[in-house]
């Protein structure tokens, strides 16, 4: 597989260091002709950073062209997209570019090594970008870890990231969880547990050494509340109705409004409550 032996060429064989090949132009297209690529892994650019980049942009322009390919509509962009953005704040009509003819492939794989081994990504797109590889080039683990140099543990362990809860993935996403917090609430089996324990994390700053304690001694379910007695008249009530219908009816007041519950265990029961609520016989559930 073409894509699958590039991927271990390194970034710059790929991309040929952003230089013009034999043949090849650095053209200036114009930024309304220049799209995402639905393969970049990256979802979420730092407002502050790409600030700072467009500031430089004004200053010196854009020092390095960004790589492209035809698109249906315009140009896709295979590398450079953070510049594409920066270019775009800084009030630029067009970028320095290169045009090259990849499929969707080597696109893909491109776009994932650009991220990974040049931005900062955050661990769940870095990790979603570590599984798109092994899925689209259907290759182990340890065959990625190899090629883009990295102990196979770190990539096993990243991708593990994406067996949180999505509450939790989006918490790591936005840095308010840690890969080290993210690491430790994966010791949790429980879907409910681990999201509990990562809001514990951010309400209580705790820190990695705290959460791995907390999961250790068990101390992981949230507290239950103390439910509120009801007062003795609703009480009677309830008790008035179970006895007149004979199954748990519970009755729930909210100031003057709220709403009574009645359980029933089978089709014959609910026949059976239904025909003494309408105080009639031989009710069935075919006449609702």
């Amino acid at each position: 597989m073409a894509a699958e032996r590039k991927l271990g060429r390194g970034l710059d064989s790929l991309l040929g260091e952003a230089r013009a090949h034999e043949g090849e132009e650095i053209l200036s297209l114009a930024l309304d002709q220049v799209h995402r690529s639905p393969h970049q892994p990256r979802h979420d650019f730092d407002e502050a950073a790409l600030e700072e980049l467009a500031a430089s942009i004004r200053a010196n322009g854009v020092l390095q062209p960004i790589i492209v390919r035809p698109g249906a509509v315009g140009y896709e962009i295979v590398a450079g997209e953070r510049r594409a953005r920066a270019a775009k704040l800084a009030g630029l009509a067009a970028v320095p570019a290169i045009v090259r003819r990849y499929s969707d492939e080597d696109t893909l794989v491109l776009s994932l090594v650009e991220n990974i081994q040049r931005a900062d990504l955050n661990a769940i797109d870095r990790a979603s970008a570590y599984r798109r590889l092994v899925s689209h080039l259907n290759v182990t683990q340890e065959e990625v870890a190899r090629r883009i140099g990295l102990d196979p543990s770190s990539v096993s362990n990243m991708i593990r990231l994406l067996d949180l809860p999505p509450e939790v993935q989006d918490l790591v996403r936005g840095g308010a969880l840690s890969m080290g917090h993210a690491r430790a609430i994966l010791g949790l089996s429980d879907e409910i547990d681990r999201i509990h324990v990562a809001e514990r994390v951010i309400r209580e700053e705790l820190s990695v050494r705290a959460v791995e304690r907390l999961i250790r001694d068990g101390a992981t379910a949230p507290k239950r509340r103390v439910t509120p007695r009801k007062p003795p008249q609703v009480m009677a009530i309830e008790s008035e109705l179970r006895g007149i219908l004979g199954t748990k009816v519970r009755i729930e007041d909210r100031r003057g409004k709220g709403r009574i519950v009645i359980d029933y265990y089978s089709p014959e029961e609910f026949e059976r409550l239904v025909g003494a609520l309408r105080g009639e016989r031989g009710f069935s559930r075919a006449d609702l």
